[in-house]
């Protein structure tokens, strides 16, 4: 991909309508990593210390059960483990939906 049309994970999290629920904005970042970065699978810890943070979205008070409302939303689907954390991974439903979400 050519760094120069790279859009940063600032722009995209900024184009969520500021009404979106912490289980869409989970969703988004787990997509933006698929899309933009090309990592198919994510701990969701990961997103809310870095990509909450950087969005400035306040951190979900369970983020697992954020994760599993994803799950039972057909978004998201776990993909394993990783030091006894689950992996995530965005569904093409889950992809589609966020990118008709934010445009």
């Amino acid at each position: 991909m050519n760094p120069i049309n790279t859009i940063t994970w600032e722009e995209i999290a900024s184009n969520l309508p500021q009404s979106a629920t912490d289980t869409e904005r989970l969703a988004l970042a787990v997509y933006y990593r698929f899309d933009s970065e090309q990592v198919d699978v994510t701990d969701v810890s990961v997103i809310a210390d870095d990509y909450f943070r950087r969005a400035r979205w306040t951190h979900p008070s369970n983020l697992p059960a954020t994760a599993n409302h994803c799950a039972s939303k057909g978004w998201l689907s776990e993909a394993g483990k990783s030091d006894g954390k689950k992996l995530w991974r965005i569904t093409r439903k889950g992809h589609d939906y966020i990118k008709s979400l934010i445009g």
